[in-house]
C-alpha cells in the first residue's frame, strides 16, 4: 500500500514535476510527439533533484476539450514508449481507464483534478491502494473551471476538504493513501486564490498538502520572486510544490 509520509522522506527535494503529453497545454510546454522535448524534460529535472514528475495527457486549461477515450490512452501509450526508469511517477487524469493503464504500468499516484467526483475512479484507487491526490471541489460547482463565490475562502475550502476526504474513507480509500491540494486558480477568483496562496498555513494539515501555482494567472499578482514562491510554500508546511520543468 502506497503510504505518503514513508514516500515522502524518501524524496530529496519536495517537488512535483508538471510533463504535459498535450498539444494544447495552457503553459505552452507539450511534449506530444516531440521525444527531444521529452526527454529535456528529464534533463531539467535530474538537474534539479526533482524525482516525481505528474504525467497529464489532457489539457485542464479553461475551455479544455474532453478527449476521445482512445486518444488519452494514446498519448499516455506514447509517454510510456519513451518515458525514463529514473523518476517516480503520477497520473492527472479523471478517468478511470487511464488511471488504470498509468498503475499498471507502474505510476504510483493518481491526481485526480476533478476531485474523485467518478465512483469508478474511487473504486481503483481502493482496490489498488495507490497513492491520491485530491483536490479541492466546491460541491456546488458544475465543472472545473465555474467561478465560485466565497465568503470565507479558507474555511470553506477546509470544510469542502474534509467532507470529499470523508466520502474516500467511507468508500475505502485509507488515510495514508491521500494527499489533498486546494486547487488554485480552479473554480477560483483570482482574489481567492491568492487568499488561500497567502495562507496556506490555515489549510487542514493532517493531510500532505500539494500546491501548483507554476504558470497561473494569480500568480503575477503576488510580489515574490521565484525562490520566494517555493521558500514560502515549504514554511507553510507545504508537502510537494507542482512545477513547470523549465530551465
Amino acid at each position: 500500500m502506497f503510504d505518503w509520509k514513508n514516500f515522502l522522506e524518501s524524496l530529496e527535494r519536495k517537488t512535483l514535476g508538471i510533463v504535459n503529453i498535450t498539444d494544447d497545454s495552457f503553459s505552452g510546454d507539450g511534449v506530444l510527439n516531440s521525444n527531444q522535448q521529452l526527454q529535456k524534460k528529464f534533463e531539467i529535472a535530474i538537474n534539479n533533484d526533482i524525482k516525481l514528475l505528474d504525467i497529464g495527457c489532457m489539457s485542464s486549461k479553461p475551455g479544455f476539450k474532453i478527449l476521445k477515450r482512445n486518444e488519452e490512452i494514446n498519448r499516455l501509450n506514447y509517454f510510456l514508449q519513451n518515458k525514463s526508469n529514473k523518476f517516480f511517477y503520477s497520473i492527472d487524469t479523471f478517468s478511470p481507464l487511464v488511471a488504470k493503464k498509468a498503475l499498471d504500468s507502474g505510476f504510483l499516484i493518481i491526481n485526480d483534478v476533478s476531485g474523485f467526483v467518478n465512483e469508478k475512479m474511487i473504486e481503483l484507487a481502493s482496490k489498488t491502494k495507490c497513492g491520491i491526490i485530491l483536490m479541492h471541489r466546491n460541491p456546488k460547482s458544475t465543472n472545473l473551471h465555474e467561478k465560485m463565490d466565497y465568503s470565507n475562502v479558507i474555511e470553506e475550502v477546509n470544510t469542502h476538504l474534509i467532507d470529499q476526504i470523508e466520502n474516500l474513507i467511507k468508500s475505502g480509500i485509507e488515510e495514508k493513501q491521500i494527499a489533498v491540494d486546494p486547487g488554485l486558480g480552479f473554480g477560483k477568483k483570482i482574489d481567492d486564490s491568492i487568499e488561500l496562496f497567502l495562507n496556506l498555513k490555515n489549510l487542514i494539515n493532517t493531510y500532505p498538502l500539494v500546491v501548483g501555482y507554476s504558470k497561473k494567472r494569480f500568480i503575477e499578482k503576488i510580489n515574490m520572486t521565484k525562490s520566494e514562491l517555493q521558500k514560502h510554500c515549504i514554511d507553510s508546511g507545504v508537502a510537494l510544490v507542482r512545477l513547470h520543468l523549465d530551465n
